[in-house]
């Protein structure tokens, strides 16, 4: 089989194109079907939650259960500071913990809440951002909730005196990770880089197909040819004709003391060995 420069080059551009079209197609699929029942999808609204969740982005809501709520549980609750139905915030204490903060103390060089005498650890905060823009120290009494945002210090939340916590009922859903939605982001982004892997690789077959197309052209045209050195011409001479400005070979003629070869018969000098 004829090897052609570049054949192997388009092949894999050829596969990739197509793994990255149904990669995306998959994904736009998938994120068409509805999730299951028991999640209601949504829209964050405003900055409160940064840099968990930002304005615009979908979210998914399940129910909450009686009693269900944990520490850390992101909620869509109704709350007094807020002029929306709901906001989404962070349950950062329970009914019957403590939960304070002093911003003239450090724990291990970094400023953090006191839950139960114990620095709270908060990940989803960023590093430069202090847990509180006021110091409280609360108890929170049973059936109620401590809520903050994320975003603590472009936020209202149960830190401030006038708020405090909120009753547990008034939690109307729970922000939970839909599975699908980090999949799709991540299916996304795999199928864009296949894609552009494809038409990567196609430009490099086309390129060597033209570089082999000129050099088959150039064979096929053969060597150059090189003009003939042109003939020598006559000098003009006496007589003109073909043989004319040419000098024959003048014989040597003998001198007086040469000796001569006798001529024999036929004129044929006789030489003597």
């Amino acid at each position: 089989m004829e090897h052609r420069p570049g054949r192997r080059r388009g092949i894999a551009a050829i596969v990739l194109l197509v793994l990255g079209a149904v990669i995306l197609g998959g994904v736009t699929v998938a994120k068409a079907v509805n999730p299951p029942s028991r999640y209601t999808e949504g829209k964050a609204v405003g900055w409160t939650m940064t840099p968990t969740y930002t304005n615009g982005e979908s979210i998914y809501l399940e129910p909450v259960a009686k009693g269900k709520l944990r520490r850390g549980d992101v909620v869509l609750a109704s709350v007094p500071w807020s002029l929306q139905k709901t906001q989404m915030n962070r349950v950062v204490a329970v009914g019957g913990d403590r939960i304070q903060y002093k911003p003239s103390s450090k724990v291990a060089g970094q400023y953090r809440l006191v839950l139960n005498g114990t620095p709270l650890d908060e990940p989803y905060l960023e590093q430069w951002k202090n847990p509180s823009a006021v110091a409280f120290n609360v108890k929170v009494p049973k059936g109620y909730v401590f809520l903050m945002a994320d975003n603590r210090m472009n936020s209202d939340g149960s830190q401030y005196a006038n708020n405090g916590p909120v009753p547990a009922d008034k939690v109307t859903a729970q922000v939970v990770a839909y599975p699908m939605a980090k999949l799709a982001v991540w299916g996304q982004l795999a199928g864009a880089l296949v894609l552009l892997l494809g038409a990567v690789l196609a430009g490099v077959a086309r390129r060597a197909r033209g570089r082999a197309g000129r050099a088959a052209a150039a064979s096929a045209a053969g060597p150059a040819a090189i003009p003939a050195p042109a003939a020598a011409q006559p000098e003009p001479g006496e007589g003109g004709g073909e043989g004319a400005g040419r000098q024959a070979p003048v014989a040597a003629q003998p001198g007086p003391g040469d000796a001569q070869a006798p001529v024999g018969p036929g004129g044929r000098a006789d030489v003597p060995s």
